[in-house]
């Protein structure tokens, strides 16, 4: 055992001097059976640590994710064994994978907290290509401690194999995942029948909830609502869409005018899915119970965000991701003239150029290039939310006082959580500017009622 120890010790040492691209010899390792099992197992923990850790709460050890993890294991070894098999047929496979594996704890680690940080999520691909790079050069140095002197055609092949691992990752897809929540178990399990019955009985439910609205005000503009809430796993969207719904129904007495499209997975049957064909639907049928040219649709969208546009899932149902193109064609379809348009996301700002017209206002969360806040799984509202609704809202005479304040409250949020800042962004057409200041008078006089976050 003493020996053992001290070989698991000196691979380890050798793994963090190959972590920094020392140049090492084959005698610095203690390449035996044992040793590999050894630090096979410590991969596998390192795995499962890490796992837990960026894991949602009240998540349970699932260990089906160990045949997606045995399956890139094996293509690990194949790649092992065509390296060493180029290096001389006589050479031993064990002596490549005890030093991949002594560095492989150490680079897991760091790659997987790295992909935590603001700076990587905003720039994707150059740390994608920052990655490639070091890992060649990796195993450059992983080939020397293996075998010694380098030979062109194993680094070519093992070159080729790392340029060439994203693409291969991404096209496999394997979940690995070892700890995971009771409501992703069941959406694993999902009968399909139910799904397409689900997905198939979406049109009436929707056409129920407009049919609800009441006809157009006789005295207009009137303000109708649309809530979307896009993620069905985190309900904190939920909850941002209903709380939305009553701060601004407060605000334009649209609370009797609101049709609220959410995602859920633990609910599918208190109101129509978000998804970007049911949003286009809504919009068109909600005319029949507006007046297109004067009345102002209010529309909040709460969900993640990426460079991509808002993302849109509920467990295993098939849902296409709501892309800015997609909003202004549906908005532009529906013939409604006056838009506010608010995006709660990371990445919102995507859809500021897309939405602009005239007779638009667009709030968003975030620019295009950083992320929002505060969108756990526990919390009420996101930072945004909070801000924007909860806190600028109800006290502020007009949207873009609201908005100014917010950010501000946002900004200064930021700086005490040490983030980086999400620069929310506002734009009001020169025709809505003017609506906006209509509606003014539609809520001169009138006392805004209470209300709460509803779960």
């Amino acid at each position: 055992m003493p020996g053992f120890l001290a070989g698991l010790a000196r691979n380890l040492v050798a793994g963090l001097q190959l972590l920094v691209l020392r140049r090492l010899w084959p005698p610095r390792l203690a390449v035996t059976f044992d040793q590999l099992a050894a630090l096979l197992a410590l991969n596998l923990l390192v795995w499962a640590v890490l796992d837990a850790l960026h894991a949602d709460k009240h998540s349970q050890l699932a260990l089906d994710g160990l045949f997606g993890w045995t399956c890139y294991l094996l293509l690990g070894l194949l790649a092992a064994g065509s390296i060493a098999r180029a290096y001389s047929r006589a050479a031993d496979t064990r002596a490549l994978l005890v030093p991949v594996l002594a560095v492989a704890p150490y680079v897991l680690a760091i790659f997987w907290l790295a992909g935590d940080l603001a700076s990587i999520g905003r720039h994707p691909l150059a740390a994608t290509i920052a990655s490639v790079v070091y890992l060649c050069a990796l195993s450059v140095r992983v080939l020397g401690a293996a075998f010694g002197p380098q030979r062109t055609v194993p680094v070519l092949i093992a070159l080729v194999l790392i340029v060439s691992a994203p693409w291969t990752l991404d096209f496999l897809n394997l979940d690995t995942r070892l700890w995971i929540t009771a409501d992703t178990q069941a959406e694993q399990s999902e009968d399909p029948g139910e799904v397409e019955e689900l997905l198939y009985d979406q049109p009436a439910r929707i056409a129920a909830a407009v049919e609800r609205i009441p006809a157009a005000p006789t005295h207009p503009p009137g303000v109708y609502f649309v809530g979307f809430a896009g993620d069905g796993d985190q309900a904190v969207f939920r909850r941002e869409a209903l709380y939305a719904a009553q701060a601004f129904g407060a605000r334009f007495d649209s609370a009797q005018r609101s049709v609220l499209l959410i995602n859920d997975v633990q609910d599918r049957n208190s109101y129509p899915l978000a998804s970007v064909s049911g949003l286009a639907q809504t919009l068109k049928l909600l005319t029949s119970r507006m007046n297109p040219d004067e009345d102002v649709l209010v529309l909040f969208l709460t969900s993640h965000g990426s460079e991509e546009g808002l993302e849109v899932q509920n467990g295993t149902i098939p849902l296409a991701q709501l892309a800015p193109a997609d909003l202004r064609q549906a908005l532009d379809d529906s013939g409604i003239r006056w838009r506010v348009v608010v995006v709660s996301a990371c990445y919102a700002g995507v859809f500021l150029d897309e939405l602009k017209t005239d007779t638009t206002a667009v709030v968003t969360a975030a620019d295009a290039e950083h992320s929002s806040f505060g969108c756990d799984p526990d919390r009420e509202l996101t930072w945004f939310g909070e801000a924007f609704l909860k806190d600028a809202l109800p006290g502020s005479d007009s949207l873009e006082g609201a908005f100014h304040k917010a950010a501000a409250l946002i900004a200064r949020r930021e700086e005490a959580e040490h983030q980086v800042h999400s620069s929310p962004q506002l734009f009001i057409g020169p025709l809505m500017r003017a609506k906006l200041e209509e509606l003014k008078a539609v809520q001169s006089g009138r006392t805004r009622p209470s209300y709460t976050v509803r779960r």
